[in-house]
């Protein structure tokens, strides 16, 4: 449980820190900077979502509903940070409402296509309601990841686009090969995971809200942290 924690808190913490500290531009307001930091956090965690799927992991030797559970959360972690990142943006400059009608610049309009596509995937993706749908499996999990797929493109090409914070060359190639790298990760050929003697641990789902819970709170923590530190005339990285 340990290495997952780590994982998923490096997953995030890394490119953070390649966006929003190495090469750091000058803060514009502390309710600016935690809304971007917050939605390029939403992006980084739906990058990871690739990788937990939902499907059974060697490690750790939980049993399946833990790892559905967790992208489940996960899911809803980044959501409601993308929630976050709109809002407080609003609230902070109303002319933003500008940016989410016809006529925007074409990076904002790929930010506001992939948020729409990713509040319809969401209710869609609840098990009640996919089965209804779905008759088979497999075709909700192609439906899924196409759709996943169209987001994380759209999402990359917003972030790129907008430019201020990763707009530097590396940057852009950055995010563009940890894009791609999600993308491809489901597709690459798995082992059946095997489960040393003991088998695996049940009823653990609650351990996964839990995770999800604490990647919330610590990226509030680090959004905020950075909000106030980019506002002070401190040097970063």
């Amino acid at each position: 449980m340990y290495a997952l924690t780590m994982r998923i808190a490096l997953g995030c913490l890394l490119p953070f820190a390649a966006i929003f500290l190495l090469g750091a531009m000058p803060g514009v307001s502390p309710a600016w900077d935690f809304a971007n930091a917050v939605g390029m956090l939403a992006s980084a965690l739906f990058l990871l979502l690739f990788a937990y799927t939902g499907k059974p992991m060697a490690q750790p030797r939980h049993d399946g509903k833990f790892f559905m559970v967790l992208h489940r959360d996960l899911s809803f972690v980044a959501v409601a940070l993308l929630a976050l990142h709109i809002g407080v943006m609003l609230v902070d400059e109303p002319l933003v409402i500008d940016e989410l009608l016809p006529g925007a610049a074409w990076h904002m309009l790929a930010g506001d296509a992939a948020t729409l596509i990713l509040l319809l995937m969401v209710p869609l993706s609840l098990t009640a309601v996919r089965r209804k749908l779905w008759r088979k499996h497999a075709d909700f999990r192609r439906t899924h990841y196409w759709a996943s797929a169209l987001i994380v493109a759209l999402a990359a090409g917003h972030m790129i686009g907008a430019g201020y914070y990763s707009g530097t060359p590396w940057k852009m190639l950055l995010w563009g090969a940890l894009s791609v790298a999600a993308l491809a990760w489901p597709l690459l050929p798995r082992k059946t995971p095997h489960y040393a003697e003991g088998g695996r641990r049940r009823h653990s789902a609650y351990l996964a809200t839990r995770l999800s819970v604490a990647a919330l709170v610590a990226g509030l923590v680090l959004a905020g942290a950075y909000s106030l530190l980019s506002s002070v005339d401190l040097p970063l990285l």
